[in-house]
């Protein structure tokens, strides 16, 4: 496992090939990693809270844990949560060896040969690069059969420097229905709008993400007391922003664009590792939230256009 670093006077990135985590998203100015990390890094072979990783080859929960491949077979998923397949399997991305290659002090490109999963064989390259004060992620597959593709980072953000937790954070979503889900936190075909009885989960206007904590409603305690929903873009501009975090102070702020239809949003609402995070502070829950950019979970039984041979993403994350 080897560490990666690229810069500019507004940036510094830290990131592993292994699983191309990101390890560090670093505001020069003031020193603020805007980004969750495991001490110890190790911890990144098992990576239980997928810290900083990439994931694939589907992101999100897949249930029932199969697909259907171009020739209508039905082909099984592993699972590693209760029944479901999520976030790949246990073989997923997020525990792959990156190839790493320089392009020059602000972009490296990542490559690996998706041979050995359960998919259909799909040969992967990722692009870190910086732009001023923006780090973008670029992510494409391609695959000479049709397969299933559906990557997103998993970056946890805490914009504090001191890393309490992020329930005093300013959060806004752009226009969206959210993905309802089951008891098992399957997403289902079931859209709404954030109001009424989901109105916590409303983001259009910049509010605390303390609003959507620990309310009495039933999709809240779905939910684990927190956020752990898909949000399906009314307008899927590529320059429209997705996402703008800010923190409590409202000194740092965090502006994500992307292509991707969907964005997973999860408060860290459930700890079962007493991992050691940044500055030696051990983990608890609401201390990172993670905005996963994405094709709607569980899409493999939602879309009949599923597979594909060739995948492209691209997001992006300015620095305030």
């Amino acid at each position: 496992m080897k560490k990666y670093t690229l810069e500019n006077e507004f940036i510094l990135v830290e990131f592993l090939d292994l699983g191309g985590c990101i390890t560090k998203l670093e505001k020069k100015n003031n020193q603020t990693n805007f980004v969750l990390h495991y001490s110890d890094s190790e911890t990144y072979q098992s990576n239980p809270y997928f810290l900083g990783a990439t994931i694939g080859r589907n992101a999100g929960r897949t249930f029932p844990p199969y697909y259907l491949n171009s020739d209508e077979k039905q082909i099984r998923l592993d699972i590693n949560e209760g029944d479901l397949h999520l976030h790949g399997g246990k073989e997923g991305l997020q525990f792959k060896q990156w190839s790493v290659e320089k392009i020059d002090e602000t972009a490296y490109n990542l490559s690996y040969f998706d041979t050995d999963s359960v998919y259909e064989d799909m040969d992967f390259t990722i692009y870190y690069r910086l732009e001023g004060n923006t780090f973008i992620v670029e992510m494409h597959g391609n695959s000479e059969q049709p397969t299933i593709c559906n990557l997103t980072n998993h970056s946890y953000f805490n914009l504090n420097h001191n890393k309490n937790t992020i329930e005093n954070h300013w959060l806004t979503i752009d226009d969206a229905e959210i993905q309802l889900i089951n008891a098992q936190l399957v997403p289902t075909k079931e859209y709404v709008k954030p109001t009424g009885e989901y109105e916590s989960y409303n983001f259009q206007k910049e509010v605390q993400i303390k609003k959507a904590l620990g309310t009495e409603k039933k999709l809240a305690k779905l939910c684990g007391n927190g956020i752990n929903l898909a949000y399906r873009f009314t307008d899927p501009d590529f320059m429209r922003i997705k996402i703008e975090l800010k923190n409590d102070a409202g000194d740092n702020r965090l502006t994500i664009r992307s292509n991707q239809e969907a964005c997973v949003v999860y408060t860290l609402n459930s700890i079962d590792d007493p991992v050691i995070l940044n500055q030696e502070i051990p983990i608890e829950p609401f201390m990172g939230i993670t905005f996963e950019m994405q094709q709607i979970p569980n899409h493999v039984h939602e879309k009949k256009d599923h597979l594909c041979q060739k995948y492209s993403s691209i997001t992006t994350y300015e620095i305030n």
